[in-house]
Formats: structure tokens, sequence, C-alpha cells
């Protein structure tokens, strides 16, 4: 069983002493990711999921206690390990009472961390057959709890209904009070058919870690889950933390066709059935996407289709405002694009010239980036026409030009469809302008998207295929690769330049992603 591991400290020696020193890839342990204090680290783990995170007590913003109750209330079924100094002891006592089950005395050794991660991985193979075996026991939902939250969820109700509803339901302890509701509908199945009390067992413990902000009561094709919170920006979060967590869980539990779909907030309690039917009509569209391309957690804003604004008429470079958009997009970014040329203080035949020049290179490039072939894709003919460095026609827009880049983004849409998301695109452009800044984090690229952090996150790793922090340092790693190729640089001044204030989690990086070193990628190249 590998076993996924992610540190938190702001000495930068500790992380380099574990980092370099522990035989990761030789012990099947794999280091997912590290970061320098818990504010930074919680959306990096909630992205990576590990199944243990190392973090020290004392840390600058967020402490590892308080990522302990973050991660505990989010994630329960992380590990935790304590770095922790003689001082601290009393600091280590409090983290135990929050469900630490391990900690270690810094300096740490090779031998003391390879025999904790080595317990918890006995640890993870024995709960991982015990909720084999508790498909048995009992959901946790009492039979009173189950009739009224499902006919709350499944019956329209008008004002007064409602009222007598949330007071005969106060009255046996269970609370449905507050100022905004959703509801979850969440889809899954086991291969050998049996029931669904494992998977909705699973479901209530994460519930019950809400601290009663979700109730929960089965259905046919497997649950429904009641979330309750103070805010809508609070909901979002909370809905898609305890949606991902879900997922999670399920598929460690061997569930299969997981899917969760969540539904409109609402404000009154009798509006809960219509949250219900959003959420419904959610897994309803869903289910007519195509085998495999399936997405496992689905809001309804999702299915929503919001304009993209343009931020600017500056010139950007024509690349940069096309590579993200969706073909019905492109009429009102390229004209916007050409009005700003011609706005430009530019000689009408030279800016011909030069949109002739960068439409065909940013075609080329589309579809180069997409696997393909520009000489096989594109027309040949429209493309030398672009290319060509004097022209005839003295039309501001050739036709060949925008015949060209409408081919390119055609190409790219059938090889990469997850283009077709605008928050998604939103990100994609806000990460490719500053991918190199050493303090981005997801919230960044969650906000230029419009997304809650953990919405973002989700919707982020379905349409893409990759986690944020994957796809960060795929975009950090392939400029350092440039750099590599095109400069002189020094590797610890490449890897500031691209992002990393480490030089040696940098080197790292670079060869867990790649197989070299730099260096030795630099001398592959000459």
């Amino acid at each position: 069983m590998l076993l996924k591991v992610f540190l938190v400290d702001d000495e930068i020696a500790t992380r380099e002493g574990i980092r370099s020193s522990f035989p990761w890839d030789e012990e099947n342990f794999t280091l997912v990711g590290e970061a320098p204090d818990g504010e930074i680290a919680l959306p990096m783990i909630a992205d990576e999921k590990p199944d243990v995170v190392v973090t020290d007590i004392r840390m600058p913003f967020m402490d590892g206690l308080a990522l302990s109750r973050a991660i505990r209330r989010s994630m329960p079924w992380i590990h935790i390990v304590i770095l922790s100094g003689y001082s601290d002891f009393g600091y280590a006592r409090q983290a135990i009472s929050l469900g630490v089950e391990e900690y270690l005395l810094k300096p740490v050794t090779v031998d003391e961390l390879r025999g904790v991660l080595e317990r918890i991985r006995t640890k993870l193979m024995e709960e991982r057959q015990r909720k084999a075996a508790e498909q048995l026991m009992s959901s946790g939902i009492s039979f009173v709890q189950e009739k009224l939250l499902s006919s709350l969820l499944t019956t329209p109700i008008d004002a007064k209904e409602a009222e007598q509803m949330r007071a005969q339901m106060e009255n046996l302890g269970i609370h449905v009070t507050a100022p905004v509701y959703n509801v979850l509908d969440i889809r899954f199945n086991y291969e050998d058919g049996e029931d669904r009390r494992r998977g909705i067992h699973l479901l209530q413990t994460l519930a019950d870690q809400s601290s009663g902000d979700i109730l929960l009561t089965s259905s046919p094709h497997g649950a429904l889950a009641l979330v309750m919170e103070k805010g809508r920006e609070e909901m979002e979060e909370l809905c898609y933390t305890y949606a991902s967590s879900a997922a999670y869980s399920l598929e460690q539990g061997d569930a299969r066709d997981v899917l969760i779909c969540i539904g409109e907030p609402c404000q009154r309690l009798e509006e809960v059935y219509d949250s219900m039917r959003s959420a419904r009509h959610v897994r309803h569209i869903v289910d007519t996407e195509k085998e495999g391309s399936r997405r496992k957690i689905v809001g309804v804003q999702e299915m929503e289709d919001t304009p993209l604004t343009l931020q600017s008429l500056e010139i950007q470079p024509l690349y940069e405002q096309l590579q993200y958009i969706r073909p019905e997009d492109f009429p009102e970014v390229f004209s916007s694009y050409i009005k700003s040329l011609l706005q430009a203080d530019m000689h009408t035949g030279v800016s011909e010239h030069y949109l002739r020049m960068e439409a065909a290179l940013t075609a080329a490039r589309i579809v180069r980036e997409a696997g393909g072939d520009p000489a096989k894709v594109l027309d040949l003919q429209d493309y030398e026409a672009a290319m060509q460095m004097q022209t005839e026609s003295a039309a501001p827009v050739p036709e060949e030009v925008e015949r060209l880049l409408r081919k390119a983004l055609a190409f790219r849409d059938r090889e990469s469809p997850f283009h077709g998301n605008r928050a998604v695109m939103n990100a994609r452009r806000y990460l490719a302008k500053h991918f190199t800044d050493p303090n981005l984090m997801l919230q960044d690229a969650a906000k230029a998207a419009g997304m809650s952090a953990s919405r973002f996150s989700t919707v982020f790793a379905q349409e893409t295929g990759m986690t944020f922090t994957e796809y960060l340092t795929g975009l950090r790693i392939a400029k350092a690769k440039e750099l590599l190729r095109a400069t002189t640089l020094r590797s610890s001044e490449i890897g500031t330049a691209v992002g990393y204030s480490d030089r040696h989690y940098f080197s790292y990086l670079f060869k867990k992603t790649t197989g070299m070193t730099p260096s030795e990628f630099r001398e592959s190249e000459t």
C-alpha cells in the first residue's frame, strides 16, 4: 500500500532534512507536497488528499493545532503526525486531545519517521478491513430522523406545514433552523449488489463531523443530505468540502458510480423540496454525459452559463486572449482584439502584417498544445497566406486569418473538452499570468474563478484531470525547462524565477516531474 504524505513546517531546514534524507521511493511512501504554514497547507491538503499530514505545532498564520482542527472537521480520514520540541509538550498534549495519534520530537531521524509511518500504514489497512466488515452495521441514522427528514426533502409543503415539521423535529432534538439550506443528492453503488448501508454509514460518519450542520437520510439511489449554514458563501464551502470528502470516502470503501449533485441554496424550510429537485435535475443532466467524461461532484451553478466579459482593450498577445475561450466567444474576443490593434499608434500596413503573423503563430501554438501537427490540422493555404509578409488586401480582418484561428480552436476543443468551463478558463488565464508568484495560493485562483476554495478545487480537478497543485507545478516546471534551454541562469535562480523560493524543493520537484535534475536536463538539451 502506497502511503501519501504531506509536510507542513515553517523551518526550511526541517522540511529539507525530511524531504532529502528519507528514502521515499524505496519505502513505498511518497511526499505529495509541503507548505510553510497551515493557512497555505490546508487548501493544498484538500487538493492532494494525502493519507498522512506531518505538521509542526508552532507556525505563523495558522499553527499546527488550528490546522489539525480544520483537517479533523473536513477530512477526518487523514492521519496527523505532530512535530514538536521538548518545550512544546503542552501543545502536543492538546494535539492528542484533538485526535492526533502520533508525535515526534525534533530533530526527527529517518528511523523514527519510518516507524511512525509504518504504524499508520498498518492502522489504515486495518481500518479498511473494518469498514468492509461494517456493511452489516446500522447506518447510525435514527428511524424517526430518517422518516421526518425524508418527508421534508421529498414532499412539497407550505409555510404552515414547514413550521409544524420544524417544531416536531426540534422537540426530538433534530435541529433544522438555519439562515440558508441546501440539498445534496448522493448516488453510489457497490459491485456485489448489496444494500447501501455501508455507504450510508461512511456518509453519516462524515456528517457527524459537521456538528449538526448536515443531516442525512437514505434514498433509493443512495442518500440525500440537508446542509445548513449561516450564509451563502459558507454554504458553498461546506457543500463542496463535504461532497469532496464523501466522494473520497465512498470510493475508498469500494463504492462505484459515485455522483454528488449540489442543489440551489434556499432560505426557508418550505423551499428545501425545491433545492432537492434542483439537485436531482443536475443528476439527470449529468446522466446524459458520455461515459468516461462524467463528473463526480456537480453543483447547480455549473449548469449555468454566464457571459465572458472582456477586461480591457489593451493589446495583449492574441494567444493569451484565445487560448481558453469557447468557440462562441471568438467573435467578441477577436473583434475587441482588432479594435485594440486599430487604436494603437500603428501604420495600417504594419498592423495588418502584425495581425497575420500573430494569428499564424497563435493558431500553430494552440494546435501543438492540443497534441496536433499544425501542418496537418490547419489549412496550409490559409496558414501560408497569414504568414505572408506582404498582402494585396487592404481589409483590416483578412478572412483567411479568422478561418485559421477558428480551425485551431475547433481542433483544441475536440482534443481538450475541458476548455468549455468558463470558470476554469478564467482560472487558467489567471494562472498563466501569475504562476511565477511564490505566494500564489489556490484561494487566489478560486477568486479569479468566482468560486469558494473547496468548490474550485473540485471543479478544477474534474474539468482538467489535474489537481490545482499538479497544474501549477506543470506550469512552473515547463517554464523552468524553457529557461534551462535558453539561458545560462543557475538552477537556484531559475527556481526563484518560476516561483520556488526553496531551491532544494525546486530541484526535488523538477526531478520528480521529469526524472532528471535541472543540470542533467540542461546537459541533455545541449
